[in-house]
C-alpha cells in the first residue's frame, strides 16, 4: 500500500511539472522593437542626409526615396538595380 502511494505521487509531481512546462510554452511571446522600416518619413520626404546635419522634427532634409539595405534585401533580387525597380517601378536603373 505504501508503495502505490509513493507511486501515484510521483505521478502527481510529474504531471504538475509538466503542466508547469507546457504553461510557461504557451505564455505569449515578448513583443518585438520596431524595425527602422517603420520609423520611415512619409513617403516624398528624406529625413536623413548623407552630411548627417540635425533636421528639425517635422521637417524633411529632401524631397524623394529613401531604401535600406534591410529593404533592398527583401526584395530577393541579387543586383540592386532590380530590387530598386522592384521598390518603385518609376526608377530607371541601368547595369
Amino acid at each position: 500500500m505504501i508503495d502505490e502511494v509513493i507511486t501515484m505521487t510521483k505521478r502527481l509531481i510529474a504531471g504538475a511539472l509538466i503542466s508547469v512546462l507546457l504553461a510557461s510554452c504557451a505564455s505569449t511571446p515578448q513583443a518585438t522593437p520596431p524595425t527602422a522600416s517603420a520609423k520611415r518619413p512619409p513617403a516624398g520626404c528624406v529625413s536623413d542626409t548623407a552630411s548627417r546635419l540635425p533636421v528639425p522634427a517635422g521637417e524633411c532634409a529632401g524631397i524623394g526615396s529613401t531604401y535600406t539595405k534591410e529593404d533592398l534585401d527583401r526584395t530577393g533580387q541579387v543586383y540592386p538595380q532590380d530590387a530598386l525597380r522592384m521598390l518603385d517601378p518609376s526608377v530607371t536603373a541601368r547595369p
